[in-house]
């Protein structure tokens, strides 16, 4: 069965500044990142929610998932499990390239 993922405020924020930032390199490779990411949050995802280890910076119950754009952008989709209600709740989709200790879910 297929987990539903429900998507934070501030990981909705996180995806529309990685939209701008990501526009800025072209239409077409915006558009190309946006459906992997699309994919992921309706396929990937959902179909295997426990398959990413726990985030490095927080630990259990937060998984990640490293999502690279490229050779050298990356963003962590940290995420959680609710298995009882098949739900994924995606906290962020955060710029690897912060600091660590700056991190909130």
């Amino acid at each position: 069965m297929s987990y539903r993922v429900i998507r934070s405020a501030r990981a909705n924020h996180d995806l529309v500044l990685f939209s701008q930032f990501a526009r800025s390199y072209g239409q077409d490779w915006a558009a190309h990142q946006l459906q992997r990411i699309n994919r992921l949050f309706s396929i990937e995802l959902p179909g295997s929610p426990h398959q990413w280890s726990y985030f490095y910076i927080t630990g259990a119950p937060y998984r990640a998932y490293l999502f690279r754009a490229g050779r050298k952008i990356q963003y962590w989709i940290v995420y959680s499990v609710d298995d009882a209600a098949q739900t994924i709740n995606i906290l962020r989709f955060w710029n690897a390239s912060q600091d660590p200790d700056r991190f909130l879910p």
